[in-house]
């Protein structure tokens, strides 16, 4: 019976507390939203604006002069793989009338704010987007948000590719001959973080493996032509003296330990995977990942070809008509290779030159027997020009002509 007692009064003095708070804070707020000078309560804010203590005409006026202020300073940018269009802000509408009457003393109520759709769209296009794969309804609000807290924004479009159009898929293959050391890696793919930069030196020494630079430069080598159809940047790029054999002309990558790395960078907003594997022979290096948002072309003009000079040198070994070749000579050459940007309509957007590289060529040397009564006092006589040959041959596309990958090829082994 006591105990029951006891509770009943626990509940009366409950309830009563209960009531006296809750009608404090009732008064409270109606003092400060009624009373108060007919003013914006503490704490009642239009977006990012403080309306606190401000009746409605300074509320407004106040608004004016934020959104006024935000259109003068304000950038909205769009980004698309390297690609920048502006949003200017007088496209933007702020409903101030429309965000006071939802104004709640006391609390923070968006700021209602809307962009022009047909503005959106033509600063998209300017980028190349297109609404067939950007879901423009998302960059729309993503925009319309900024604007209602009245800050900048840079938006990368790579973000509202649709999701049916990031399915992974071969973007690019690459094929170099096998060699053994190359066998010791034991990862079977590098996936590209978003942002994040890759070194081949770096590579092998968290595999713990010492490696010969020209494996090092046939692995770094596939890479490199892998990913160049890509909007992949280069950081370091290396070229050798001489144009390592089964890497194709326009596409080496030398990597030397302490000395030249091949190093790039993924900007995308996505990762992206080089798969490898033995295929008899050959190694093919795979670049898997969702499609690029533009697509590229490569192309080269015609190699240059340089001949080699020949360069004598007398002997007294040698009988006065004896002669004999004591290095191969081998052409130079010139190879620029140069990347087609298009849209989704196959519209060629800009042909960027990437890389323009030189070979210079090997001379040959001669040995000759002394004349007797000659003048052998020079040892060396350049007998043909470093200019570039009158018929270089021609070549169609990115992999060029085969004979003329051979030739290097036979120069490199004599």
């Amino acid at each position: 019976m006591r105990q029951t007692v006891s509770l009943k009064l626990f509940f009366t003095l409950f309830l009563t507390v209960s009531y006296l708070l809750t009608t404090t804070k009732v008064a409270t707020w109606a003092y400060e939203s009624f009373i108060s000078h007919d003013t914006f309560a503490e704490g009642t804010m239009i977006g990012p604006v403080d309306l606190s203590h401000r009746s409605r005409e300074e509320a407004y006026e106040q608004m004016n002069e934020k959104v006024n202020e935000w259109k003068q300073s304000a950038t909205i940018k769009l980004v698309l793989e390297q690609k920048e269009a502006t949003v200017q802000t007088d496209y933007f509408s702020f409903h101030i009338e429309e965000s006071m009457k939802q104004a709640v003393s006391g609390k923070r109520t968006p700021l209602l704010v809307s962009v022009d759709g047909q503005a959106l769209q033509d600063a998209m296009s300017s980028i190349g987007a297109s609404s067939d794969w950007i879901d423009v309804e998302k960059v729309k609000n993503q925009l319309e948000q900024a604007a209602a807290s009245l800050t900048s924004a840079q938006l990368s479009l790579q973000q509202y590719v649709r999701e049916d159009m990031q399915q992974e898929t071969v973007l690019s293959q690459a094929t170099i001959p096998s060699h053994e050391e190359l066998r010791a890696i034991s990862q079977t793919a590098i996936t590209i973080e978003p942002k994040q930069v890759f070194s081949v030196l770096d590579f092998f020494k968290k595999q713990g493996l010492g490696i010969s630079k020209e494996a090092m430069t046939l692995f770094a080598s596939a890479l490199y032509e892998a990913m160049m159809p890509t909007n992949f940047e280069i950081v370091e790029r290396h070229t050798s003296a001489v144009l390592p054999n089964g890497v194709k002309a326009g596409f080496e990558a030398a990597v030397e330990q302490n000395k030249k790395d091949f190093i790039f960078f993924n900007p995308n907003d996505r990762a992206y995977t080089f798969e490898w594997k033995m295929e008899g022979d050959r190694i093919q290096v795979t670049l898997i990942g969702p499609p690029f948002i533009y697509q590229y072309a490569l192309k080269t003009d015609p190699i240059e070809y340089y001949d080699p000079k020949t360069i004598v040198q007398y002997s007294a070994l040698l009988k006065p008509n004896e002669k004999r070749v004591k290095e191969e000579g081998k052409k130079g050459m010139l190879i620029r290779l140069y990347k087609e940007v298009y849209d989704r309509n196959r519209t060629l957007v800009e042909t960027v030159l990437i890389s323009e590289d030189f070979y210079p060529p090997v001379h040959r040397v001669e040995l000759r027997g002394l004349q007797a009564g000659a003048n052998n006092g020079a040892s060396e006589t350049p007998i043909s020009s470093d200019t570039p040959s009158a018929q270089p041959p021609q070549q169609d596309d990115i992999w060029g002509n085969e004979n003329e990958q051979i030739k290097g090829n036979e120069d490199d082994a004599s």
